[in-house]
């Protein structure tokens, strides 16, 4: 993820910037749209976003 300063939203966690308690994970968080279809993309964000989600619920 870039930052907010950059134009960002949502930090490396996607925590939304300024909203405490709320993370985006879907294809909007996509900085640069790749040339093909976004299915692959959105299935990448769904994985990492499984995994920080998991780490934060467990303690990790």
């Amino acid at each position: 993820m870039e930052s907010l300063e950059k134009g960002d939203v949502v930090d490396e966690h996607l925590n939304v910037y300024g909203v405490e308690g709320l993370k985006v994970a879907d294809s909007s968080i996509v900085i640069k749209m790749v040339g093909a279809n976004i299915y692959s993309t959105a299935l990448l964000v769904k994985e990492k976003a499984t995994e920080i989600i998991l780490k934060e619920l467990m303690g990790l």
